[in-house]
């Protein structure tokens, strides 16, 4: 192994060559799902720490969109829960998780909707600068944020400013739409402002909304997880 199997960081030429130490008992399974909602193969989560990525197996190895340590999945056989510890390992294209009910939006973050990456970025009041002058702009009509279409690395593409309560992306219908992209429901999702916070929300779509994790998440057996261009799904157990 090139890189340590618990933290993933690259290890010395004689010790990535030693064999493999022994992992603990399977406690369950990161399932692929197909582009029709078939399941497709299947890889093991062993008890304790799982470092998966592009090399891991048959099913990463063709996705040029994943690191070579992508993911850690934390199985904890005494967890009460039954749930399991995700976190990003450090990967370039990140780790996202299908979001089941509204979440918290930070300034920065990123999530997918069918093929579409997007930020969301806050727009803040402006700031005297040190001397006392103000940056000239055009009057802000009410805008609390954006929506930047991400088209490559640190490469936005179109932004759309976001306005009123709530705004709503889609397919068909909405306040921002994507209509050349068949993976976009009619109306998809819903980013929605309150009380100083944001928020995103899935509109019961086909495909699903999809956040990108920015620190480690316990997650329930059933979820889903974007890794590069696949979707998975963690089963918790035998």
């Amino acid at each position: 192994f090139r890189f340590c199997q618990d933290c993933g960081s690259p290890l010395p030429l004689e010790q990535a060559q030693r064999p493999k130490e022994a992992r603990g008992p399977q406690r369950g399974r990161l399932v692929l799902v197909r582009p029709d909602g078939s399941d497709g193969g299947s890889h093991p989560l062993s008890e304790g720490v799982n470092l998966l990525g592009r090399g891991s197996g048959p099913l990463f190895d063709a996705d040029s969109y994943l690191s070579p340590v992508h993911v850690r999945i934390e199985m904890g056989a005494g967890r009460p829960d039954g749930r399991c510890l995700v976190r990003d390992a450090g990967s370039l294209n990140g780790v996202f998780l299908r979001i089941t009910e509204e979440e918290q939006l930070h300034d920065g973050c990123f999530f997918r909707i069918g093929q579409e990456l997007v930020r969301f970025d806050v727009i803040r009041q402006p700031r005297l600068l040190e001397d006392g002058t103000e940056m000239m702009g055009s009057p802000n009509p009410g805008f609390w944020g954006r929506v930047a279409i991400i088209i490559g690395r640190s490469r936005d593409g179109s932004c759309f400013p976001l306005i009123g309560d709530s705004v709503v992306l889609g397919r068909e219908r909405g306040d921002i739409m994507f209509p050349e992209d068949g993976y976009v429901s009619g109306t998809h999702a819903r980013v929605s402002h309150r009380h100083g916070q944001f928020f995103l929300q899935d509109l019961a779509s086909s495909n699903g909304t999809y956040l990108r994790l920015h620190s480690e998440r316990l997650v329930a057996n059933g979820s889903c997880l974007l890794l590069g261009q696949q979707l998975f799904r963690i089963v918790i157990g035998a």
